[in-house]
């Protein structure tokens, strides 16, 4: 009885921490991977939108944009010319067919701005990613704490 009992107290945190960690949604042959990005204390201040988008399917896309209720506007941007800075605005980001692009601060990214409310760590938000060939896909973007960007993985 108390080797169960300690299974489930060292078990259960092992499950919860990785169920926090990272979400992935399949759309036809695209993988969304953990979309994401940090907790913000000023709507004034825009955000940057994190996520790994692979593609399974033999054929190349791209993504057009995406939309979301809680920003005045979500833009693609290149890197900047600092991995602490963004860049100019562009109009698609290509996606190889067997192939996948990570979307992150110092590479390409999404861009939110006119954020309509404060993010709190741990809340969470739809967005919509706009391919195109898959169409229009809706993702959940979890809200991390600002410490994520001193781990080296992020």
């Amino acid at each position: 009885m108390l080797l169960k009992s300690f299974a489930i107290v060292v078990v259960t945190p092992l499950l919860v921490a990785t169920a926090a960690q990272a979400h992935s949604q399949k759309f036809r042959k695209l993988e969304i991977v953990h979309p994401w990005c940090i907790e913000t204390n000023d709507t004034a201040k825009p955000i940057i939108v994190s996520m790994t988008i692979r593609n399974a399917g033999g054929r190349p896309d791209k993504l057009l944009g995406a939309t979301t209720p809680m920003a005045a506007k979500a833009e693609l941007r290149e890197a900047g010319a600092a991995a602490e800075t963004e860049g100019k605005a562009i109009g698609a980001v290509a996606l190889g067919g067997h192939g996948e692009v990570n979307l992150k601060r110092g590479g390409p990214h999404i861009r939110l701005s006119g954020m309509k409310k404060q993010l709190n760590p741990y809340d969470s938000f739809l967005m919509t990613l706009v391919f195109q060939r898959a169409g229009k896909v809706e993702v959940e973007v979890m809200v991390e704490e600002a410490s994520v960007l001193e781990a080296p993985d992020k």
